[in-house]
């Protein structure tokens, strides 16, 4: 089940307002009818797939009521190395397998394992909880309200990643109460705009650019097309964006405001302020509970510590590559990206002031180019890519063009996501809502011409 399908538009979601509205006015029903619906929204997937969700959610859980018992930190340790190596070995088996028997110069077994659906988005949603438990900074939480945290559905698959903080004090709230007309209307605003990131400018660039990726998979792309593949920086956007906006807007029919995920990050004059407003948090969640924590340790005295800084901030980048998938390519993009932040911040230190222009071109086009890394599946690939932009490009793949050049204005001009559904969302305005709903009837007949309806994350 997908946001963008019709079981979930028109079945799941109607049935769970309906049950929720139900469950509304009895407290003690609330979290749990939550709960019920994000199982049967997981299980969707693969039922199989329930029992590594449970497993993980109890066995966090029973970490978490025994390390409040005895303070003893061990117990934290050995669960989030528990939670490691869970992601290890679902994610990561066949990658250090073919690795190692790379450098032993035989062929090892390959593995049949499946991925389950948004393991690394709950994996890190324990290590949060477990981490600020051991500083002191979380609360112990009843187990419903601790499986809510880890599955709430409209954010258990693919983020956005929220802290413990950002949303368990909003689980069993009242939705029906004072004011909930405009929490619905916000809500719904949320879904209809990232549903048209995703369809209208996600899904077109994908048809556009996936065979030239394919192309570029097994040889050069040498007829001029490989300009085109320049615009996965668009696709990913609007479709990852598309899909952090329909899981907030969804996650407030239910009464709880999930953090912002994108803040136009194509407008940024820095690559630091690109990561500052692109996949905000997972940045968050890197800075927190791993730069800082490199950074701070006591490695290094003086003058050296500026190196240790360094250092960890290649490292966080360069596992943020690794975390995103199983292949050398996504290190490659996490580490050039390391590189570029430390470059900037040296720069800072000792270069010249930039004009902003000027730094906006090199981020942008620093960015688009290390996203052919990310999309093309093999670092042979993405040199393919490379390779084919010493052509330029035809006419018939200038004129095919459009709909990336409607994107990048979409992405290089408008506010971000937020900023416009605050905006539509700032008074009643009838002919706003009318032009929302005739636009949502537009995009159910869209969705229903299609036969795929995958978000790319969920590769990631």
């Amino acid at each position: 089940m997908l946001f963008n399908d019709f079981p979930f538009l028109l079945v799941f979601l109607p049935a769970a307002i309906l049950l929720y509205r139900l469950a509304d006015p009895h407290p003690s029903l609330r979290v749990g009818v939550l709960v019920l619906l994000s199982l049967v929204f997981y299980s969707y997937w693969n039922p199989n797939f329930i029992a590594v969700l449970a497993a993980s959610v109890l066995i966090n859980w029973l970490a978490a009521r025994a390390y409040a018992a005895t303070r003893r930190g061990a117990i934290i340790s050995a669960a989030i190395a528990a939670n490691l190596a869970a992601l290890a070995v679902f994610k990561y088996t066949n990658f250090f397998a073919d690795n190692l028997g790379l450098l032993l110069g035989q062929s090892l077994p390959h593995f049949d394992i499946i991925l389950p659906l948004g393991i690394s988005f709950f994996t890190f949603h324990n290590i949060m909880y477990l981490v600020d438990l051991r500083r002191g900074k979380a609360p112990e939480y009843p187990l419903l309200h601790y499986a809510l945290y880890i599955a709430f559905f409209p954010q258990a698959v693919a983020g956005p990643l929220a802290r413990w903080s950002d949303v368990m004090h909003q689980f069993g709230r009242k939705v029906y109460a004072a004011g909930w007309q405009r929490q619905f209307a916000v809500g719904i605003t949320f879904i209809v705009i990232g549903l048209v990131e995703k369809t209208m400018l996600g899904d077109p660039i994908a048809r556009l650019i996936d065979p030239i990726y394919a192309q570029a998979s097994v040889g050069p792309v040498i007829d001029g097309r490989a300009w085109l593949a320049l615009g996965f920086a668009f696709q990913l956007l609007f479709d990852f964006a598309g899909y952090s906006d329909i899981a907030i807007g969804t996650a407030l029919l239910f009464g709880v405001r999930l953090p912002y995920n994108f803040d136009a990050p194509y407008q940024a004059a820095s690559i630091q302020d690109f990561w500052r407003r692109w996949h905000m948090t997972l940045m968050m969640f890197l800075r927190d509970y791993l730069f800082h924590p490199l950074a701070n340790a006591r490695i290094v005295k003086g003058r050296f510590r500026v190196y240790q800084h360094f250092a960890a901030m290649f490292v966080t980048m360069a596992l943020c590559g690794l975390w995103h998938g199983a292949s050398w390519n996504f290190v490659l993009w996490g580490t050039l990206h390391g590189c570029a932040l430390i470059f900037v911040s040296l720069w800072r230190r000792y270069g010249p002031r930039l004009p902003a222009l000027l730094g906006w071109t090199l981020t942008f086009m620093f960015v688009v180019l290390t996203d052919v890394i990310f999309r093309a599946g093999s670092v042979e690939a993405a040199w393919h890519i490379f390779q084919g932009l010493a052509v330029l490009p035809d006419m018939a793949s200038a004129s095919r063009a459009l709909i990336i050049l409607v994107g990048a204005l979409c992405a290089l001009l408008l506010p971000a996501s937020q900023d416009v559904v605050a905006w539509l969302t700032e008074r009643p305005k009838p002919v706003i809502a009318a032009a929302l709903g005739v636009l949502m009837v537009v995009l159910l007949v869209e969705l229903g011409d299609r036969d795929s309806y995958e978000f790319i994350y969920f590769q990631f």
